[in-house]
């Protein structure tokens, strides 16, 4: 049997996001999947109903790690919430694990609607890693930021780095771990999407692209093998986007959750904002009209450009 090791970068309270990944993964493969988290700490609690899930999903193992990255590599306890400390590992991943290989890395607000296998089936083509493209980095929302505050003079690819294939060889090799670094602190106070910015600003676009069925961030392609709902509104929380328009693979995430001991309390936490009508009706706060507004030009431009090319 193959087995596929799979790591989380999750904090505790995504433990119950984590679990209906972890049930979407298994659900789709024939494959034994070796997951592994890295976080300040998921409570005993909340692995004691991912291990119960077990019981459904015989071919998985977890296991749980914690690093001082703080104390390793004299990263700061930062106030800036996009970067916590565990979010540098996939910085330094290969380095954390001198034997390893090769390493599928990926964020839990994820489901998959496909076998993973064939994800980690991928060739790298001698690239360090590979990586489908940020969606949203058309009009460059997201890469004109990166640009302008990571002074990238020249257009380049840029990595969404919430599904990471790594050749863990090739980036220990060249010192990709250190290089990340050292644009971190750089540039530190100017980071929007934290350390894939980073990783995009050290690689600038020589990375093996993936086709975004293996992180489709937008839920519209076919043969979706990774759904990743990285979005303002998730469907935890909400049957919208911040655009207004219904979160694609909605039902697919309540029913993978709906396999998992966290049901309950996602249900009634969900149920309670649709009772204020919290997440029935598309979000018009403040806070996002800025960004949405920024997709709905997107969205357009997306459209005219398919009718142009049909």
């Amino acid at each position: 049997m193959k087995h596929i090791p799979v790591y989380l970068i999750c904090e505790d309270n995504y433990s119950p996001y984590m679990a209906t990944m972890i049930a979407s993964v298994c659900s789709h493969t024939q494959a034994w999947i070796d997951f592994h988290v890295f976080g300040k700490g998921i409570l005993p609690g909340n692995r004691e109903k991912i291990e119960r899930m077990r019981k459904d999903f015989p071919r998985f193992s977890i296991d749980y790690h914690t690093w001082d990255l703080s104390r390793l590599y004299k990263i700061p306890y930062l106030s800036l919430p996009r970067m916590t400390p565990s979010t540098y590992v996939r910085m330094v991943f290969p380095e954390l694990y001198p034997e390893t290989e090769k390493a599928l890395i990926m964020d839990v607000d994820i489901i998959a609607l496909g076998d993973i296998e064939e994800l980690w089936e991928q060739p790298l083509d001698g690239c360090p890693f590979a990586a489908a493209l940020d969606e949203e980095s058309e009009p460059r929302v997201a890469y004109q930021a990166f640009k302008k505050n990571l002074e990238v003079d020249t257009d380049c690819n840029y990595a969404n780095c919430g599904v990471l294939l790594l050749d863990c060889r090739k980036w220990r090799a060249g010192g990709y771990s250190e290089k990340c670094l050292e644009v971190e602190r750089k540039y530190r106070e100017k980071l929007e999407c934290a350390d894939q910015d980073v990783i995009n600003k050290v690689f600038q676009g020589h990375f093996k692209v993936l086709d975004r069925r293996y992180n489709s961030l937008l839920g519209d392609g076919t043969d979706i093998v990774i759904r990743h709902f990285c979005w303002l509104r998730k469907p935890w929380l909400s049957r919208y986007d911040a655009v207004g328009e219904r979160i694609r693979h909605f039902e697919d995430w309540w029913r993978f959750t709906g396999m998992t001991p966290f049901f309950p309390e996602l249900k009634q936490r969900f149920d309670a904002l649709a009772a204020r009508g919290d997440n029935t009706t598309p979000v018009r706060t403040r806070e996002t009209y800025e960004k949405m507004e920024k997709i709905t030009r997107y969205r357009s431009l997306m459209k005219i450009n398919k009718s142009n090319h049909d």
